[in-house]
């Protein structure tokens, strides 16, 4: 029989992961008067998203007001309905419908609470194959993950303890109607319990090939990643273990690794130093579009002025730049033809200086901003190589956030947010999708935690849906 470790901390709440949908968690938690402690596997706040483009969607919030844009739930909705279609022919998707709708419903309130705490937005990102109107933001700089919920975190007097991994969660069979309920956690620095329970946030799988190899063929398991080391799912597994259901496992779709702040500044050409795609296009017709290439060879072009201002995410990519003084020395470096480069930039450049809304030759319709085109040496590219995006694999939940088991029952005490949640997640492909989503299901389960007023699921009960997918089990153990 396997000892339990003292506990060496007790809150009212216990948040998992300091990402967006951890932070936003225990801050809605504190809000409402409950004690909160945070852990987070990495040194400091602010998880993946302190590392993105910081790009968000809202439906019906203040920017769109101010500019005129018509737009609402159902027709957010219905964009993420289209996009789960789109999806259904590559992937077994479980669609959380009743989720969607509260994520529409909540997310303009949550573009306003961010800007309460600090958040500044700079503009839209159109993607209108994606959005049907103009939704999607930027943050006007991703380092605001941390420094806007550090500051917050601390007023809140939210108990945060950096570099501390979780391990395992702790249940009491002794209490909790529909079986155990979840009591605590097991961390790296000892137990801690939670009166009212635990929200998991920590983030994806995509840093754990052992895992993505039960739902990915083995050599797709062991490509790049976006994300942190960080980010082995914990979550999904601690929850598995005490019966969480979890779907969408096998959606882990590919991508072409590179930031979108950089592709808005940067043009892609084949091995003949051609363009030959929607460089800022849907994901998946990326992915496409370089695989069709001969080789599958290409590479992403710049200039110095987006090296400076976007060297952190050029350092971040899978593989190194080649750089030169001339993009005829540069076409030499990589191999292709300098005639071909040379004319696919000045092409690009002028396409940039005319000021239309669409590239005449692929349909492009994200350009740099400021609107500036590639012309400052040295001159860079970068190989363009195929990863894979966030996988899209969660936990099942209720409108609380609250994780049910494959019959539909709430487990008591546990709650999933952001990444860790599987029915919302396969809409990624609209983009805006995963920081956004993992906000307003942050401030769902704080709320629902930091009241104790939990709702009840609802009487369509899940399990038969499930029965009908023909669910199955999978275990799984985080490695020591």
């Amino acid at each position: 029989m396997t000892s339990t470790p003292d506990v060496t901390g007790t809150a009212d709440v216990i948040v998992v992961g300091a990402g967006p949908g951890g932070c936003a968690a225990a801050l809605e938690a504190a809000a409402e008067g409950a004690s909160v402690i945070l852990f987070e596997a990495d040194t400091v706040v602010g998880g993946n998203a302190a590392r993105s483009t910081g790009y968000v969607a809202f439906a019906d919030h203040a920017m769109q007001h101010d500019a005129g844009i018509v737009d609402g739930v159902d027709a957010f909705v219905a964009d993420m309905e289209a996009e789960v279609d789109r999806q259904s022919g590559r992937y077994g998707l479980v669609f959380d419908r009743e989720q969607a709708r509260r994520f529409a419903e909540e997310s303009a309130d949550t573009h306003a609470w961010l800007i309460g705490l600090g958040f500044r937005f700079n503009r839209f990102i159109s993607r209108p194959l994606q959005h049907s109107v103009d939704r999607m933001i930027d943050v006007e700089s991703t380092s605001m993950f941390t420094s806007c919920f550090a500051d917050a975190l601390a007023t809140a007097r939210v108990d945060v303890r950096t570099g501390v991994r979780a391990r395992r969660l702790v249940t009491d069979p002794s209490t909790g109607a529909g079986g155990p309920r979840v009591v605590g956690v097991e961390t790296t620095i000892g137990r801690f319990d939670a009166r009212r329970g635990v929200v998991l946030a920590a983030g994806g799988y995509q840093a754990n090939p052992e895992l993505r190899a039960r739902y990915q063929p083995q050599a797709r398991s062991v490509t790049p990643y976006l994300g942190t080391d960080h980010d082995r799912g914990d979550g999904h597994l601690m929850g598995h273990a005490v019966g969480g259901d979890l779907v969408n496992m096998g959606m882990i779709p590919p991508l072409v690794m590179v930031a979108s702040a950089l592709v808005e500044e940067s043009v892609a050409v084949n091995i003949a130093g051609c363009r030959f795609h929607d460089e800022a296009g849907p994901y998946d017709e990326r992915v496409e579009a370089l695989r069709a290439q001969d080789g599958g060879r290409a590479w992403f072009v710049f200039d110095d002025r987006t090296m400076r201002r976007r060297r952190q995410l050029v350092d971040e990519m899978p593989a190194f730049p080649q750089s030169a003084g001339t993009l005829a020395d540069l076409a030499e470096a990589i191999g292709v033809s300098d005639e071909a480069l040379q004319a696919s930039v000045e092409r690009w450049n002028a396409t940039v200086d005319s000021g239309t809304e669409r590239d005449p030759d692929f349909g492009r319709v994200i350009f740099p901003d400021p609107r500036r085109g590639i012309v400052e040496p040295p001159f860079h590219a970068v190989p363009m190589v195929e990863g894979i995006n966030f996988p899209c694999g969660g936990l099942r939940v209720t409108g609380d956030m609250a994780v049910v088991d494959v019959f539909g029952r709430p487990i008591p005490g546990l709650f999933a947010v952001g990444d860790c949640a599987g029915g919302l997640s396969c809409t990624i492909g609209l983009g805006g999708m995963r920081i956004a989503g993992a906000l307003v299901q942050g401030r769902i389960a704080g709320r629902a935690l930091g009241t104790g007023r939990v709702e009840a699921p609802p009487a369509s009960s899940l399990s038969d849906s499930v029965i009908e997918r023909g669910a199955s089990m999978t275990i799984a153990v985080i490695d020591e």
